[in-house]
């Protein structure tokens, strides 16, 4: 097809198509796609393209598709790069902070390895180049549709609402013991959504649907497989930052391997809280990228989410907790609820629920074993705790193909 030559771009507009209420009613059932080009011609020559398969949607410039998005239904845009005002890295960039599971197909009239690495950083599906090839875009939108894990309408902006929503990680923590990566989960999910997989191989597949900004994975002694796990996420997620925990004081010396596959920092166990919350946050969040202050977490917390994550099974008290680290219960109440936004049995509480829901997504234990196993009295006292903090049962999370050892609990504040 002959590249459509650029004229005049009208205000923003949305195709206004007059249907029978036959074909109406079908549209309602075919993915909705938005154009954002503020080339006529090139939405008018997308519409003849697109028309037959899908509802398509038109935008001649960008903060006029922001509107949209927010206002009505979208499965997928198709975005130029080079638009006046505002480009199309900006545009996506902003999309990607309310809608984050939106497929987003880049279009350029010039491919460049700056724009294309920049565009699939911030979460691009995929780009096209002007002059389009048919086969190539329709080939390109129906895999990037096929990818798309739909997002609760719920979590969606109001129609109408044009505040700037923060940004939401997603941070995956991989391998490690089971206290390691519930009391970090726990730590880590006020800022973003947390999930965890005690392999490489679930690690894997909660890569390919959970999307991750920021993996933190924990190898062992086991670097090899690490490195094939790691070759695959690179080749999803090229631009997905990676957080090492090592026992293997050499793994740094093979610096242009980790480098290829976006290896930012190796740590060595046992690792701070504190301080992995401040390297995520060098990784994933630039400065004045964050809405509010970022996660601190101080060495005496610290010391006690360690403790937590060894001795979860016991009889824990605040007192307890606070000898065991050598302070006073008064100081580390006063410490952990300013540094966490919890208390230190809310926050044991999480951390029982987080390696239940991992216990009950890998084993067959039974409920009651599982229960006591964590440091709960029994089974219904489990279930209880488990349904105030998750909003489910634990039967909801048992050996489910895609059952989340996840951490999406509303902190207290």
């Amino acid at each position: 097809m002959q590249e459509v030559p650029r004229s005049p771009a009208p205000g923003p507009v949305a195709r206004s198509d007059p249907r029978s209420p036959a074909q109406d009613a079908s549209s309602h059932s075919r993915p909705v796609l938005l154009v954002v080009d503020d080339d006529a011609g090139v939405r008018e020559t997308l519409h003849l393209i697109l028309d037959d398969e899908y509802t398509v949607l038109d935008a001649a410039h960008g903060r006029a598709a922001l509107s949209m998005v927010r206002a009505e239904r979208v499965d997928l845009v198709l975005l130029d790069i080079l638009m006046p005002e505002v480009d199309g890295i900006e545009i996506l960039q902003e999309l990607k902070t309310f809608e984050p599971d939106l497929p987003v197909v880049m279009v350029t009239a010039v491919k460049t390895v700056r724009t294309t690495v920049a565009a699939m950083k911030l979460g691009a599906s995929d780009y096209v180049t002007k002059p389009f090839q048919e086969e190539e875009l329709l080939g390109s939108i129906r895999r990037a549709l096929e990818q798309r894990v739909r997002r609760p309408s719920a979590d969606r902006a109001p129609p109408g609402s044009e505040a700037r929503l923060p940004r939401t990680h997603r941070i995956l923590l991989v391998g490690g013991d089971l206290g390691w990566r519930a009391t970090l989960a726990v730590t880590l999910a006020r800022l973003g959504r947390v999930e965890t997989a005690s392999t490489l191989i679930d690690g894997l597949n909660r890569v390919f649907r959970f999307r991750p900004t920021c993996v933190v994975l924990d190898v062992g002694h086991s670097s090899a497989e690490a490195t094939r796990f790691l070759g695959a996420l690179h080749a999803q997620l090229p631009a997905c930052p990676v957080l090492v925990v090592s026992d293997d004081a050499y793994l740094d010396d093979a610096t242009p391997v980790w480098e290829n596959l976006n290896i930012r920092v190796v740590m060595q166990p046992p690792v701070d809280p504190g301080a992995l919350a401040s390297q995520i946050e060098a990784v994933v969040a630039p400065p004045g990228d964050t809405p509010g202050p970022w996660l601190r977490v101080g060495n005496p917390v610290s010391r006690a989410i360690d403790y937590l994550g060894v001795h979860f099974g016991g009889e824990l008290t605040l007192d307890s907790v606070a000898k065991a680290i050598g302070i006073s219960g008064r100081h580390l109440r006063h410490l952990f609820r300013a540094e966490t936004g919890m208390t230190v049995m809310d926050y044991l509480a999480r951390v029982r629920v987080a390696i239940a829901q991992d216990l009950l997504a890998h084993t067959d234990e039974k409920l009651a074993h599982i229960a006591t196993r964590v440091g709960f009295f029994d089974g219904s006292h489990l279930t209880r705790v488990f349904r105030e903090i998750t909003g489910k049962a634990p039967s909801a999370y048992r050996r489910s193909p895609i059952a989340p050892a996840s951490v999406r609990l509303a902190t207290k504040m």
